[in-house]
């Protein structure tokens, strides 16, 4: 018998869009908000999906903030939310000193220069 199952990393857009101005470069733009977790597949399935972050990128300078878990779930739900700058955290900004993607929000080593999951070069 053939076990074909593994674990790995999706991304998935909730579609929320919301226009304010950027809490890093002071631009009017606009934030899409998405979704970042690990799922376990089986013959190509996903079954479990665990460790969910919401990340929302800028429009203007395509920076990456994360947004609360609570807030994300809303948005996840389809509930009608307004993200406020205080919900907006630069991410890469924060005492931990991870690194993410600037385009997919991936959680890179310091040693990349390019991202393993978009390809961008960073």
């Amino acid at each position: 018998m053939i076990f074909i199952g593994g674990i790995a990393q999706g991304q998935k857009d909730l579609g929320f869009l919301q226009t304010l101005i950027c809490k890093k470069c002071g631009r009017y733009g606009s934030v899409s908000v998405f979704m970042i977790y690990t799922y376990f597949s089986f013959f190509f399935i996903p079954l479990f999906k665990w460790g969910k972050k919401y990340y929302a990128v800028s429009s203007c300078c395509q920076t990456t903030f994360s947004i609360p878990h609570e807030i994300g779930k809303s948005i996840e739900r389809g509930e009608n939310v307004t993200l406020r700058e205080d919900d907006l955290e630069i991410v890469g900004m924060e005492q931990n000193y991870n690194t993410y993607c600037p385009d997919c929000g991936f959680l890179l080593s310091p040693e990349y220069t390019y991202c393993p999951k978009c390809g961008k070069k960073l």
